[in-house]
């Protein structure tokens, strides 16, 4: 089976994330998407994320009723900072049937020999990279790197920074987050007081 792995803070998730997702299984690029709450980036400062427990409920609403998306919350197991060669790693020793296909934006790829281990990454896994606002378009030179893939997804003009910005000055963010994601931020008074 391909299983999409699409890792991240998801402070909060929105509806660009689910619909990137909904995108790769619908169109077959994978055949499952795994989404990952990153209980720490390396590349992000930790105080500035909603607890564990919060985003982690916001991302099993988001998923409810899409077929394909799955939370997997191998993360919360490994050693923080979590670095993606040992998420794929850990998937991988999991179940070595499934090929994994980490899902990056185009934001990601700019800067992507940066990451640990990224030529194993490269060399031993799959990589789907999506297009993002305000970067250019992914280019990837497959004679290279054989095991990467752009796909010409849907971009959305919003990020969980522009989210939590807007809920501290108490503009609408409706547009951007699943109906019972907003009542979720809304109910518990989240990104008010950041």
């Amino acid at each position: 089976m391909k299983i999409g792995i699409y890792s991240g803070s998801f402070n909060p998730v929105h509806l660009g994330h689910i619909a990137l997702a909904d995108y790769l299984v619908a169109h077959g690029v994978v055949d499952e998407v795994w989404l990952i709450r990153s209980p720490q980036n390396p590349f992000k400062q930790a105080d500035c994320l909603l607890s564990d427990e919060h985003r982690a409920e916001m991302l099993r609403l988001a998923v409810e009723g899409h077929r394909g998306l799955k939370i997997c919350t191998i993360e919360d197991n490994l050693p923080k900072p979590n670095y993606t060669i040992n998420t794929l790693t850990a998937l991988r020793q999991l179940d070595s049937t499934d090929e994994f296909h980490l899902i990056i934006g185009a934001d990601n790829w700019e800067v992507f020999d940066k990451w640990r281990d990224w030529e194993i990454i490269i060399r031993d896994f799959h990589l789907i990279v999506y297009p993002r606002p305000g970067y250019a378009y992914p280019t990837v030179d497959h004679s290279q790197y054989p095991n990467v893939m752009v796909v010409d997804a849907p971009q959305f003009d919003y990020s969980s920074t522009a989210i939590r910005a807007k809920c501290r000055r108490g503009e609408p963010v409706d547009d951007m987050v699943a109906p019972n994601v907003l009542d979720y931020i809304i109910n518990n008074e989240l990104y008010t007081n950041e």
